[in-house]
């Protein structure tokens, strides 16, 4: 475990006492792929170490699709809102066959009090997380301004002004074209080649 631990970002440069103090609190967690780790609005009590395989951090919407937040792998860690004592605020699922370091509350508060560095690393993950929510929340009010600038216009629209409308009837134009070029040619062949059998001294023609 301290091995391991001292391959993740969050601990570098503590200590191999200290690591080894929380390494010897940290409890091994395996788990197939495709199990939950926690489901958003469980009780936050736990820090994850991601020692092993990989796992994606998700919301379900109002029509039960998943929007992915993020995904951890080996040396890189997840849970930390458990700080502020409330619920989880995302679902967690194993990608692969994983294996975690669970630390609990307690000891990953103590943690932090005694190496500021940590503790920097962890705020610093935190606002990235934050700013790529702030990121989606924007490209999610541009795509529904988007939207309500179509409606608008289609609602000013007739039938025959929808792009879509108008496509169809340009290909229905050109397939009309191109019929009657079709039967002008056609009456034009039987009307020359009924000449020339004429010319050539036939008097019936079929």
């Amino acid at each position: 475990m301290l091995e391991q631990l001292k391959r993740v970002a969050l601990f570098d440069g503590v200590r191999d006492e200290d690591l080894r103090a929380l390494a010897e609190r940290a409890k091994r967690r395996p788990l197939r792929e495709g199990r939950l780790v926690f489901k958003e609005g469980e009780p936050a009590t736990s820090l994850y170490i991601v020692l092993a395989g990989a796992v994606k951090i998700f919301l379900t919407d109002l029509t039960g699709a998943q929007v992915v937040l993020d995904t951890k792998k080996a040396g890189e860690y997840f849970g930390e809102m458990m700080l502020d004592h409330r619920p989880r605020s995302a679902s967690v699922m194993t990608l692969e066959r994983s294996e975690f370091a669970v630390i609990s509350r307690e000891d990953f508060r103590h943690f932090l009090r005694e190496h500021p560095d940590g503790a920097e690393k962890v705020i610093l993950n935190l606002i990235r997380v934050a700013r790529s929510m702030n990121e989606r929340t924007r490209n999610d009010a541009s795509v529904v301004m988007r939207l309500r600038k179509y409606v608008s216009r289609l609602r000013g629209m007739t039938a025959d002004e929808l792009p879509e409308v108008a496509r169809w009837m340009r290909a229905k134009h050109w397939a009309l074209a191109a019929l009657f070029a079709f039967a002008v040619a056609q009456y034009y062949y039987i009307d020359v080649l009924r000449q020339v059998v004429s010319f050539s001294g036939l008097t019936t023609f079929r």
